[in-house]
């Protein structure tokens, strides 16, 4: 009994085993709804909306294929199409039914650009014949499909997305079928056991025979069958209606295959748009991963060209002097390289215009080295971020809180009202305290308690004045860069970075006098002095935090650092 009850479940085991596996692989739904697309036509690039890509739920693949180099580019949809601009270019578009997606051309300028490298770009894939991306889930992102910028886009495009199916089904089939093999094999080995210790079944033995007795007989009548074979039949047929049921079951709950959802007729709700932030950490990593090998290759070199891919405005100012200094005598130090490490404030501007900017702060390279505040803007979506300030923050200064990086900040103006001081005229204001102490109206504005700046400029000022007999001195302090880069803090006040030019003019006032320079001031005059004075040209670029106009706080110079800049005789 027990081999004949094992036996039945093995072949019960086995059918729900196979069963499961088949709704693993025969049985299998697909794992994933395509579209292709095939492009043909002379533009070189192809836009895919974000709406087209959100048409199923999930993450978005988007493959393409062609006769050449193909590239593929993933960023937020504003970003996409300013970079594309109105050059000519193809869209997907959504059929009216809204279950089919089909190209459409735009017929535009021929200002094409090659879009390999752009930092508006949060991913980019690139290939000979093939390449493929993946597109986030939040429904922002488009992508761009081009081959270099110039040529004709890639013909083929196979947009896909995910089906997730579910193995409940299967998994309680394999499940089951499991232990049931693994009861059968049990129940056979008890009963080898038991044949074992009782040395073999038993058989009966034969009777005696009888005489013959008297059998009345039986109506022709139609009774079910009993013993050992009649129980066999009906045990062994619940397996095979069982196979017949799961096989049934197992085709019916094989999901269908996804179509384009339908357009819904009704009313949707308003939603406040909210504008995303200019990058993300990813595309933080890889601007100050370029940023800091161009500058190392230029610091090396002594090239200022190296520079102007990565730098612009003041710190590009900045360098190009301290080249200059560098050439004139091999005991200047070069300056301190770019730092890449240890990010630990990323503030970006929330903003879908141009320019835009984005400011980290990093740790110094080596020993002594103090963190620096490195501020980036873009001027236009085809140009890349470039370095504008590069400035050492103060020992002891504290940045204000800001907002999370997955936030961004709201972009300052340079002529603000609603700050205590609108950025530009915080270089005049703060030249003019250096100048006059507290004697100066802006004096109240700032917090000049502890700041190392303000100390050692008016002093050294102080200090010139009082050693002159035979000349004199006069200073002036100004806006030195019309791009002020302002962006918000958490308070509604503003991180500000500004540069401030520091002009020193020197002149004899006795006859037979003359004006003498030393240090950098005589390697960039190339003489030691000039009889009718000199004007000297300082750089400073300045870190600044100003409370908003409702806040009593005061202004804090969180980072500077100054540079000559020019020097020439009169």
């Amino acid at each position: 009994m027990r081999f004949l009850l094992a036996a039945l479940l093995f072949i019960l085991a086995v059918s729900l085993l196979l069963l499961g596996l088949a709704q693993r692989t025969i049985w299998a739904a697909p794992d994933s709804f395509s579209v292709n697309l095939a492009v043909s036509g002379d533009q070189p690039y192809v836009v895919i909306p974000a709406e087209e890509l959100a048409l199923m739920p999930g993450e978005s693949k988007v493959s393409v294929s062609g006769d050449e180099e193909v590239f593929l580019a993933v960023g937020l949809e504003n970003d996409v199409r300013s970079w594309v601009g109105l050059a000519s270019h193809f869209q997907t578009v959504t059929s009216d039914d809204g279950i089919a997606l089909g190209i459409r051309e735009v017929v535009g300028t021929t200002d094409f650009a090659s879009p390999v490298g752009s930092d508006l770009w949060v991913s980019e894939s690139e290939g000979e014949t093939f390449a493929e991306i993946q597109v986030p889930t939040d429904g922002k992102y488009a992508v761009l499909v081009a081959n270099d910028g110039f040529k004709p886009a890639p013909g083929q495009i196979r947009i896909s997305w995910p089906i997730v199916n579910s193995n409940v089904v299967s998994d309680i089939f394999l499940a089951v079928g499991s232990g049931l093999l693994l009861v059968a094999i049990l129940l056979n080995l008890l009963a080898l056991r038991r044949m074992l210790v009782n040395r073999g079944p038993r058989r009966k033995l034969p009777r005696a025979p009888q005489g013959p007795k008297y059998r009345p007989k039986k109506a022709q009548l139609v009774i079910p069958k009993k013993g050992r074979r009649s129980a066999r039949s009906k045990v062994a047929s619940i397996p095979v209606g069982l196979v017949l049921i799961a096989s049934l079951t197992g085709c019916s709950m094989a999901p269908a295959l996804p179509v384009l959802p339908t357009p819904s007729d009704s009313p949707t709700e308003s939603v406040v748009e909210e504008i995303p932030p200019v990058v993300g950490m990813s595309q933080v990593r890889k601007i100050l991963r370029e940023l800091q090998q161009v500058v190392f290759e230029a610091d090396q070199s002594g090239d200022v060209n190296l520079l102007e891919s990565r730098v612009a405005g003041p710190a590009l100012l900045f360098r190009q002097a301290h080249y200059l200094l560098m050439t004139k005598s091999p005991e200047i130090e070069p300056l301190p390289p770019i730092s890449g490490s240890a990010i630990s404030i990323t503030l970006p501007a929330s903003s879908n215009a141009w320019p835009r900017s984005f400011m980290i702060v990093t740790a110094g390279e080596g020993d002594g080295q103090l963190p620096q505040m490195l501020v980036m803007q873009q001027s236009s979506p085809r140009e890349q971020y470039k370095l504008f300030y590069n400035i050492p923050l103060l020992p002891g200064s504290e940045i204000p809180a800001v907002p999370a990086a997955e936030v961004g900040s709201i972009p300052i103006e340079k002529d603000s009202l609603f700050l205590r001081l609108s950025p530009s005229q915080l270089p005049d204001a703060f030249g003019d305290v250096i100048d006059n102490g507290e004697a100066s109206k802006f004096f109240n504005l700032f917090d000049l308690e502890g700041d190392e700046y303000y100390q050692q400029i008016s002093t050294s000022q102080k200090e010139q004045q009082d050693k002159l007999r035979r000349a004199e001195i006069t200073f002036s302090h100004g806006l030195g860069d019309s791009n002020v880069i302002s962006l918000s803090t958490s308070d509604s006040g503003a991180l500000v970075a500004v540069m401030m030019t520091d002009s020193y003019l020197i002149r004899p006032t006795r006859d037979n006098a003359a004006v003498t320079v030393s240090g950098n001031e005589l390697l960039l005059l190339g003489v030691e002095g000039s009889a009718k004075g000199v004007r000297t040209q300082y750089g400073g670029m300045l870190l600044f935090y100003v409370p908003a106009s409702t806040n009593n706080g005061k202004i804090v110079l969180l980072g500077a650092t100054q540079s000559l800049l020019s020097i020439r005789a009169l």
